[in-house]
């Protein structure tokens, strides 16, 4: 068996998060990501904490996020270079860049001069507002990062508490629209087969982010008002985090299942409840839930820790979880029996992230390898592809080309 996208090329011109992380997507499932780097400096992401040691900087962020890939330097500045990166566009499937709008076109390197070069290549980027021609609004030149995607798509709003925008902890205004895009390169892919021909791929971070918050604005579109931050209130159901004895629970049920409540009011020790108007459960939804039924939760809940009132709530049949903190994911027997970890030695230390989370029966497993050392890979990478001989290399590196 082989990977699903063994003999796929990729291209990576990336940096930081977005652009990385669909890169981790596509190397993890079997494409040979290349990633290329500017001598002498590379990603910002090799700067980026945590470090693992300081001097020289070696990041864990970097080495981690990066796995799997073969990496060079190459000026793509310089004529030479673009040389280069022509002749390796000519061999490979798939381009990928996060760079601000325009900046490979300035280059010279945009998806029009590279279809030219190669009509089979997908070209595949990532930006805050998106970049294809006949699309662009008012915000296509603004910059854009994790932070603004989810404030501007909504999930800030979505995520606050009394009335104060939040930002979710994890970079989710990156690593999502990084998954659209390796959807997007795998749909590109699939189409090339049938048609022959690579296409552009225009994946925008705020598109994304307004995709995520879907049902708030189907609500708002239905409702003509806001939903309660914090909450799935338009869905109809009871959502809530509720504090415990010890920790926290995220607790959910669907309005319409009155046994189960039914059931949870016999457990309280109140059954009387279930009938009782003052504790109904048939709300539109938490934005709306009555006080005495959150009073009576809160008193539940608050002699208990959070895994007994996990335990006890999920045998009635709730949707039900601890909050749990990175820690107790590391070590989380769940993610360890779904072998959901990658762990690669960085440095002389073992560093264990969570990996690509498709389970796929028909691949077969595969060992996962650090990021490269800044042009780790150069010489291998040009002499088997190109056919570059030992002094094409040592005067293009020379010049300062790679």
């Amino acid at each position: 068996m082989s990977l699903p996208l063994a003999g796929i090329t990729v291209l990576e011109l990336s940096h930081i998060i977005a652009g990385p992380y669909c890169g981790s997507i596509l190397a993890d499932y079997g494409a040979e990501c290349i990633k290329i780097e500017e001598p002498n400096s590379g990603d910002r992401g090799r700067a980026t904490a945590p470090l693992i040691c300081e001097s020289p900087q070696v990041s864990g962020f970097f080495y981690t996020l990066g796995r799997n890939r073969k990496g060079i330097t190459l000026d793509l500045k310089s004529a030479e270079g673009k040389e280069v990166f022509f002749d390796l566009v000519k061999r490979a499937d798939v381009v990928l860049e996060n760079f601000r709008p325009g900046t490979m076109d300035k280059l010279g390197l945009g998806f029009q001069a590279l279809r030219e070069i190669n009509p089979r290549i997908i070209y595949a980027a990532i930006s805050g507002f998106g970049q294809m021609k006949g699309l662009e609004g008012p915000y296509s030149q603004w910059p854009a990062n994790n932070a603004i995607a989810q404030a501007m798509g909504g999930l800030s709003q979505l995520s606050g508490a009394d009335g104060e925008p939040v930002f979710v902890g994890a970079s989710i205004g990156d690593t999502i629209p990084a998954i659209w895009a390796a959807l997007g390169i795998v749909l590109a892919i699939q189409q090339r087969d049938k048609t022959g021909t690579g296409q552009f791929i225009d994946v925008a971070m705020y598109d994304v982010m307004a995709a995520v918050c879907w049902q708030s604005v189907a609500a708002y579109s239905v409702r003509g008002r806001l939903p309660a931050p914090g909450s799935e209130g338009w869905l109809g159901t009871f959502t809530a985090i509720m504090k415990c004895g010890s920790g926290h629970v995220a607790f959910s049920l669907w309005g319409g299942e009155p046994k189960r409540w039914k059931a949870l009011y016999e457990m309280m020790g109140h059954p009387e409840y279930f009938d009782d108007p003052r504790y109904d459960y048939r709300t539109p939804g938490a934005d709306t839930v009555k006080p005495h039924l959150r009073a009576a939760l809160d008193r539940w809940f608050s002699d208990k820790s959070a895994w007994e009132a996990t335990q006890a709530l999920g045998k009635l049949g709730f949707s039900v979880g601890p909050v749990q903190d990175s820690r107790e994911i590391h070590d989380c027997r769940q993610l360890e029996a779904r072998q959901a970890f990658v762990e690669i030695e960085v440095a002389g230390k073992k560093v264990k992230s969570p990996g690509s989370p498709v389970r796929m029966s028909g691949m077969p497993p595969r060992e996962h390898v650090r990021a490269p050392h800044l042009g780790e890979h150069t010489d291998e990478v040009l002499k088997r592809l190109l056919g570059y001989s030992d002094e094409h290399l040592k005067a293009l590196r020379n010049k300062g080309v790679c």
